[in-house]
């Protein structure tokens, strides 16, 4: 797995793992438990996951050497924490009905990693045209898109793993830049700072 599948897998993964949710707990240390890295590969995308038809699944594992640079995962764990806290705000805005749609679309039987895409794209756009967010449009964009993988993931459990890896792969197509910059410019000691000494604050974040 590559450096940028990587940050975007952990972030996710970490965003999910911050919401509380039970199922989650579950699914996500079902999800690491069950490895199957390919690390001699450029990462998992939703596309190996189909085409794995012998039982053997291609799994993401966020625990292990795969990201030994303590210190950036510190950071994206941080981030996104942070980014959580902001969706626990914001989380109710996203229609029922835009879930509910994009659970029967990607329910149906033989779609492709292609459709899945065209389909999270066009919830993406409407999200971003319905939900006004405070934020920067990169920023919003990421959060919006992270927590959508949460709402179906709730209300369809047994798309866990593909909403996972579709939104990851959409992340990495339309805002890997804005990711790499956020990893890279938000040090440990500006978040630990920023979560500590204003825990009230859950909006207004100087990335």
């Amino acid at each position: 797995m590559d450096q940028d599948n990587r940050q975007t897998s952990l972030l996710l993964y970490n965003f999910l793992q911050s919401s509380g949710n039970n199922l989650f707990q579950t699914e996500l240390k079902e999800l690491d438990s069950e490895l199957a890295v390919f690390g001699s590969r450029n990462g998992c995308s939703e596309q190996d996951y189909e085409l794995q038809t012998d039982g053997n699944r291609c799994y993401f594992d966020m625990s292990r050497e795969e990201f030994s640079d303590s210190e950036n995962q510190e950071i994206i764990q941080r981030i996104a924490t942070h980014l959580a806290q902001i969706g626990d705000n914001i989380e109710s805005s996203i229609q029922p009905s835009l879930v509910d749609n994009l659970i029967q679309q990607f329910r149906i039987i033989n779609l492709s990693a292609e459709d899945k895409r065209r389909y999270l794209d066009a919830a993406m756009q409407q999200m971003m045209q319905t939900i006004p967010l405070d934020l920067e449009q990169e920023k919003a964009q990421l959060l919006l898109a992270m927590l959508l993988a949460k709402k179906v993931m709730t209300h369809a459990p047994s798309l866990f793993r593909s909403i996972f890896y579709i939104t990851v792969d959409y992340m990495n197509q339309n805002l890997i830049t804005y990711i790499r910059n956020l990893v890279r410019n938000v040090s440990s000691r500006a978040v630990t700072y920023l979560t500590e000494s204003y825990p009230q604050i859950t909006v207004v974040i100087p990335w």
